[in-house]
Parts: C-alpha cells; sequence; structure tokens
C-alpha cells in the first residue's frame, strides 16, 4: 500500500506526435492527481491482479467514457526499459468533473517473466494522448516483485514430500494417530495436491490463465482423479499416486508443445498417432521452453515419494476400512463440481458438438478436466451408436448435392498425365520472396511466368496437419475440427480424385520417402484409389534430410518410376524433406546469406525453401529428359503453412511496415502452381479459393466433371471469391471475417480484402454465416461416411474399398 501526497499532479501536455488530436488540441490541458494506490507488492506471473486507486481531476476538463478517459499502466522492466506500454483499461466509474474526486478497482496483468519490475500508473485519452507526468514532474510508479507461481508451487510440493516421507520412514507412529491408520489417506491428499499443481503449473507456462473460479473446479478434477486410488491397497497407494502424477506430468508438457503448434492440447483422438511421436521429437523439443521443464518436478517427486514410502500390512482392517469408506465420502464430495461440469458440457452442444477453442476451455475449466471432457466427449462418440436423425443426414447430403451445376470442363490438358506434387510446410509469401539481394525460389519464380499461378491460395487444414491437407487436395471436403480425418475415419469410402481419374483410365502412383504407416497413408491411399504406392521400404536409401529422403533425390526415384507406367498417370508426391523446426537442415545445402537470420527458424526455412526450388528443377529436367514435360500437368501446392512466427524478421522480408490483428489469417496461404503442355493458360489468377478447390481445378483441367460429393469448385469457373478455414474464418468477396487469434475478440472481428483494413462486424456477417454451415455440411458429410449417399447409386461402384476396387 502506497501514499502519495495530494500534491503530486500528474499531468501532461497533448503532443501532435502522441495520437489523434484535434485542432485545439495544443491548448488544451490534461493533468490528473493519484490520491491514494493500494497496489499489491509482490504478483504472480502473467495473472490479472487488482488494485484500488482514488482520483482526484485538477484539471479544467472532465474526464468521461464519452472523451475515452481510462486508467491504465506501463511496466518497465529494471533495466529502466520500457517492457508494457499499453495496459489493460479500466473505465471510470463515471464523469468526473474538474475538482472532484474517484474511487475505483483497476485491473493490472502482471508480466509474463519474474523479476523486480516497475509499475507505472497514467491515464489515457484514447486516440488523443497518454496524460504521462507533467514536464520535470515524476510518474506515479512503485515496485512489483513479479513471481513465477508454478516455481514456487513445485519446489514447495518436491519439499514437502521429502519431509513427509523422511518421516514417514523415521517416525512411522505420526501415520497412525491414537491407532488409526492414515497410510492410506496422505497418498490420495498428496495425489490431489500434486495433480492441482500439475494443472495451475500448466495454465501458467502455456499463458492460459485460469478463469475466476476455476481454481474450484481444478481442485475439484484432481479430486475426481484421486478416487482410483481407493481401490488400492492402502501400502500401495503411493505407488499409485506417483505413477499417475508422473502421467499427468508427462501429458502436460506434450500439451505445452501441441497447444503452441495446433492451439489445443493433446485431443483423446490422437492417441492412435502416439506411436509417430518419436519421428516428430525435433518438433516437439523445439516447441518446448526451459521453464517448461520444471513440470517434471512433480513426477520425479511422485517416482521418489513411491519409492521411499513404506509399506507395511495394516494391523487394524477394521479402521483401515472405516478409514477408506471416509476417504470415499470426502473425495466424492469434492469431486461434484468437477462431475456436475463435465455432465453439463457433455450435455451442451456449443461444448460436447461444436467446441470454439480447447485453450480456451483450459482456462475456463483447467487442464484436468478439459482432458476429462476430451476423453468423455471422445469415448461417447465412438460408443454412440445412434447416429443424428434421417432428417440431419439428408440436410447434408442434400447440402453437396443441390450446388449450383459446374459448368462444362474446359478440358486445355484434356488426356495429359497429371504429376501432383505436397510440399511440405510450403506457404506463399515464401514465393518471389528475396532476402539480400538473392531469390528464394529463383526457378518457380521462373516458373510460375509459364504457369497458371493462383496467389490467393490458402490453408484449410487443421489439426491434422500434412494429413489433413492431403484430405482436402483429393477429397475436396474440409477437415474436421479435432484430431485427423486419417485416424478418426480411415474406413470411410471415399470418391477422391485419384478414384475420379481412375475410372477415366488412369494408372495412379503416390510416393511418400517415409514409414507407409505415417498419417495413416498404407490404409487411406488404397482407399482414395490409388494403385501403386511408395514408401521408404519400396524407394530405397538416399540421402536424408528430416524425417526422410531428401527433396531431390526422392524426385529421382520416382521421376525414374514414370517411363514404366500406362499412360496417362497421375503420381502424387509428398515430399517430407522440410518441416517445422527447420533445425536439421544440413549446412551444406545452406547456400543463401540470410544475414541476421542465420540459425533461426526462419532462416532454416528459408534455405530449405530454396533447396526444394533446386530439386524441382531437377524434377522438371527429369520429366523433359523422359519426353514426358510436352504431355503432363505438373502441379504443386503446400500442405500447410510453415508453422515460422510472423514476426518482425518476416514482416520484412515481406515489406509489410507492421503487424495488425488479421496478418496471420491474410498469410496463411499455401501456393498452388499449374504448368500446362505449351505454356497455356499462363498468368496469375487472383481468384481466393482453398485447398478445397484443387480437386476441382485438376478435373476442369483435365476435361473431367467433378463428382457431387466435391465441395470446392473449379478456380477457373466464374464463381465468386470464397474460402473457409478450419477455425471459421471466411473470405468472401472483398471481406475477411477472423474468427480468433490474437487481439481478436471472442465474437471475432472483419476486415477489408486483401489490404486488412478494420470493417464493421456486421458486414462479415453473411460470410461468418456461410462459413459455420459450410463447415458444419462438409464435416458431417465426413463423420458420417455420406460419400456414398452424396454421389448416388449409380456412382456407388467406383468407389474403392481398399487395396483393390
Amino acid at each position: 500500500m502506497s501514499r502519495i501526497s495530494p500534491l503530486l499532479v500528474v499531468a501532461a501536455f497533448l503532443c501532435p506526435g502522441a495520437g489523434r488530436a484535434d485542432a485545439q488540441g495544443a491548448a488544451r490541458y490534461l493533468g490528473w492527481e493519484v490520491l491514494r494506490h493500494d497496489t499489491p507488492a509482490v504478483m504472480w506471473t502473467d495473472t490479472t491482479h487488482r488494485a484500488r486507486l482514488v482520483l482526484h481531476n485538477p484539471s479544467r476538463q472532465e474526464w468521461s467514457e464519452s472523451s475515452g478517459d481510462h486508467v491504465s499502466y506501463h511496466w518497465v522492466r529494471a533495466d529502466g526499459s520500457l517492457a508494457v506500454r499499453d495496459g489493460i483499461r479500466t473505465s471510470l466509474p463515471g464523469p468526473v468533473r474538474p475538482g472532484q474526486t474517484a474511487r475505483l478497482e483497476v485491473r493490472v496483468q502482471s508480466p509474463p517473466s519474474s523479476g523486480l519490475w516497475r509499475l507505472e500508473w497514467d491515464m489515457v485519452r484514447e486516440q488523443v494522448a497518454w496524460y504521462g507526468p507533467p514536464p520535470g514532474g515524476p510518474a506515479v510508479r512503485t515496485h512489483v516483485l513479479v513471481v513465477r507461481r508454478s516455481i514456487v508451487m513445485l519446489v514447495g510440493l518436491a519439499a514437502a514430500s521429502a519431509m513427509a516421507a523422511l518421516a514417514a520412514r523415521r517416525r512411522p507412529g505420526w501415520l497412525q494417530p491414537g491407532g488409526w491408520p492414515l497410510e492410506g489417506v496422505v497418498p490420495v491428499v498428496w495425489n490431489v495436491v500434486a495433480l492441482a499443481i500439475v494443472a495451475v503449473s500448466f495454465s501458467e507456462l502455456a499463458r492460459c490463465q485460469l478463469w475466476q473460479g476455476a481454481g474450484g473446479l481444478v481442485a475439484s478434477s484432481a479430486t475426481l482423479l484421486a478416487l482410483p486410488l481407493l481401490v488400492l491397497p492402502a501400502r500401495w497407494r503411493m505407488l499409485g499416486a506417483g505413477a499417475m502424477a508422473t502421467f499427468w506430468t508427462l501429458l502436460g508438457l506434450a500439451d505445452l508443445a501441441y497447444l503452441r503448434f495446433f492451439g489445443s492440447i493433446v485431443p483423446a483422438v490422437a492417441a492412435s498417432a502416439v506411436g509417430q511421436v518419436g519421428q516428430i521429437e525435433g518438433s516437439v523439443l523445439a516447441l518446448l521452453r526451459p521453464l517448461d521443464w520444471w513440470l517434471l518436478t512433480v513426477g520425479v517427486t511422485g517416482i521418489g515419494l513411491a519409492a521411499a514410502w513404506p509399506r507395511r500390512p495394516t494391523m487394524n482392517r477394521r479402521r483401515q476400512r472405516v478409514v477408506t469408506c471416509a476417504l470415499l465420502v470426502a473425495c466424492s464430495t469434492g469431486a461434484t463440481p468437477a462431475s456436475r461440469t463435465l455432465w453439463q458440457g457433455l450435455h451442451d452442444p456449443a461444448l460436447a458438438d461444436q467446441l470454439f477453442s480447447q485453450a480456451m476451455l483450459v482456462g475456463r475449466w483447467g487442464m484436468l478436466n478439459a482432458h476429462l471432457f476430451d476423453l468423455a466427449r471422445t469415448t461417447r462418440e465412438r460408443l454412440q451408436v445412434r447416429r443424428p436423425d434421417e432428417a440431419a443426414l439428408a440436410e447434408a447430403v442434400a447440402y453437396l448435392r443441390n450446388r449450383p451445376p459446374a459448368p462444362p470442363p474446359g478440358g486445355a490438358a484434356r488426356g495429359a498425365n497429371l504429376v501432383q506434387v505436397q510440399v511440405e510446410s510450403f506457404q506463399a509469401w515464401v514465393v518471389g520472396a528475396s532476402i539480400n539481394g538473392q531469390e528464394v525460389t529463383p526457378f518457380l519464380n521462373r516458373l510460375r511466368r509459364e504457369s497458371l499461378y493462383f496467389p490467393n491460395l490458402f490453408d484449410q487444414s487443421g489439426q491434422g496437419r500434412s494429413s489433413d491437407g492431403e484430405f482436402i487436395t483429393l477429397n475436396s471436403l474440409l477437415a474436421l475440427d479435432r484430431g485427423a480425418v486419417s485416424f478418426r475415419r480411415p474406413h470411410n469410402r471415399f470418391l477422391a480424385l485419384p478414384s475420379v481419374l481412375r475410372a477415366n483410365g488412369y494408372t495412379t502412383l503416390s510416393a511418400h520417402p517415409f514409414e507407409r504407416g505415417f498419417w495413416n497413408r498404407a490404409v487411406l491411399h488404397p482407399r482414395y484409389g490409388f494403385e501403386q504406392m511408395l514408401f521408404k521400404r519400396e524407394l530405397g536409401g538416399g540421402e536424408v534430410i528430416g524425417w526422410g529422403l531428401a527433396d531431390e533425390p526422392f524426385f529421382r526415384k520416382v521421376a525414374a518410376r514414370f517411363p514404366h507406367l500406362s499412360r496417362p498417370f497421375f503420381a502424387y508426391l509428398i515430399t517430407l524433406g522440410l518441416h517445422h523446426p527447420f533445425d536439421q537442415f544440413p549446412d551444406r545445402h545452406k547456400v543463401l546469406d540470410v544475414g541476421a537470420a542465420a540459425e533461426t527458424p526462419l532462416g532454416n526455412y528459408l534455405h530449405s525453401m530454396h533447396y526444394f526450388d533446386t530439386a524441382l528443377a531437377t524434377l522438371v529436367r527429369e520429366l523433359k529428359h523422359q519426353g514426358l514435360w510436352e504431355s503432363t500437368v505438373l502441379a504443386l501446392h503446400g500442405d500447410h503453412e510453415s508453422g515460422v512466427a510472423i514476426d518482425q524478421q518476416v514482416l520484412t522480408l515481406l515489406g509489410v511496415p507492421r503487424w495488425e490483428p488479421s496478418i496471420e489469417v491474410r498469410l496463411r496461404k499455401v501456393p498452388f502452381l499449374v504448368h500446362l503442355p505449351g505454356d497455356r493458360l499462363a498468368g496469375d489468377r487472383a481468384v481466393v479459393g482453398g485447398q478445397v478447390d484443387i480437386a476441382p481445378t485438376l478435373l476442369d483441367l483435365l476435361g473431367l466433371p467433378r463428382p457431387p460429393c466435391f465441395a470446392g469448385r473449379s478456380l477457373l469457373s466464374d464463381a465468386p471469391s470464397w474460402v473457409v478455414l478450419n477455425s471459421g474464418s471466411a473470405v468472401q468477396g472483398d471481406r475477411l471475417f477472423v474468427a480468433r487469434g490474437l487481439q481478436i475478440p471472442p465474437e471475432g472481428a472483419c476486415f477489408a480484402f486483401p489490404d486488412g483494413e478494420p470493417r464493421p462486424l456486421s458486414e462479415c456477417e453473411p460470410g461468418r454465416r456461410a462459413a459455420e454451415r459450410e463447415l458444419e455440411m462438409t464435416r458431417r458429410v465426413v463423420l458420417f461416411d455420406l460419400v456414398p449417399r452424396v454421389v448416388g447409386e449409380e456412382q456407388v461402384r467406383f468407389l474403392p474399398k481398399g487395396g483393390t476396387w
């Protein structure tokens, strides 16, 4: 608590450079006076705290909401540098006339890192100026010790556990006060505390601040998870508690990596892909930060405590049963809030079926409850026998079947072979980019001038990343809201691009330079309609970059198969040599001078894209050498965005002056290039589309109609610009709706497209509604295997059922 003399007047003259001042701004005087402030001397990191201020208006102007007057603050580091200029705004309780005082409670968001900070109170007149201190006068400041709560709790748990284990071994009597056996009570209590600490620490490390009241739910869910321990004999409960704590610790670390990359915690459906964790170890470790490893304290403490805890047989079994019954009642009572929340969530369609954000759910309920809810929801989905009512299924079928008919296909490359390349992490902004005077993709830039190029094709992938990009591109359907189709619905009956081409006389081949089980491709590709599949075993050895065969030897090996394929043929090549975080890219292939970006994710990404460009030139040379270039369509596209943070380095590279809230979505585009024999139709097409439009566009060029189950349309048609992203963001015409993101309000935000100027939300309402319906209907088709119903009985016979037709 601090007192400031009433003589301290905080004032500032309006400066023309400070904001948007009106014509008489220079003549106006804004002043404020702090009579008293109660600022906490200690704050937890990255949490919202409250302080009480008493303000006096010594100026000749009224403070009011209509004038844009708010109380705010700045955070200054120990070295005097400004860390946070624009703090949370707090409104005044009402108009404050000259000479009046106002009492109010303000909100303060503490810095994300610990240490001694300086908090400076200030007032602001929005779009005009900060009040600031008067010239030569002191600021209203106070020193605050910011402490990382998770480390305090983790160290405290470890110390308390060590003392408990020592006492249990040296003074066993304290576990049997009055002859009542409490050996089985301590493990349960310890488990509740440990899991609650894991959940709170995770929220802090993930920067998912727990909502007000969520702490009680965290404790309740930890108590709910402790109930299974009561099934164990008392002397084995500490071992069970240690095992459970270790499991949740490791899951918390996995969640941190998953959340930073995908924006959600690890879903239960990802358990089917757990065998692939070893293959993406580099990406996982790159996403974890040094502080994250503190979370292991709980697991290590649990293992140590389980090993040191005495396991004496219970002498008084009757009393032991009484204690266990008492524990059961206590834990059941404590678990009631969490159980009730889970039950209500499962019966709330907004959560059970259309969960907007798992990160938001973590803040609302805590990590433990979020996982329990996801597990319950997934289990219910798996066990649920009853499908949606027939009306809901018929609605989804009709949604696709009743779309306006596509114009007759142009057939600019009728009968040609098709070689399609899905490029790992290929983002559109890298095409045409230069660094230090060097083109990142020089060959592709030249090829672009001879090809059809679509610069406004958006990444529509979701949590399935590469497999989602592949599914959307080949099936012209949107990905699911959580998990990957490749694991959630691998046994659907698909009518994908390979099936359509195969039914029209094409030989179909897919190639991927890695294990055949990765993303379940060995199961899915036959169902997509591929006759031949080449994986790591079939392709043989060669230079490896990252996970699999490098792009250049991969292209050479696959191209060597082309002369042996019956024509026309469709070859789908999936590269893998470069992926986030790009830190395994070998120095021998780093030929660009990336300057300050060297050894950063951006620099390594540019190197890897330059290498792909070289490999692409090799593929084109092979096609020309084999005499296939003039009879083959070459198409390439990115599978998903790169994962490289859109920071100042990237903005500078792209010539973008500053970051703004819509930039993340506006840059979430992947290249789509199509080279036709004879350089036909060459040129850029500015139409907006998504990966869902790739297959219809290619069929249009090959002179084949798209099947009714394709949700996309040919980008060569006169259809208006339209795309919906997995997040619910959408572009419709010249408006961009952003569903979520940094500095995006919960209801979303509207921007002009392509310049990103903010617009009233109402202007994006048609696009938002259309996106919502598109996602709902197409996902329903995927979830309930409705493709056969959409295409009709006359085409069901063309659906692949496995390795053969």
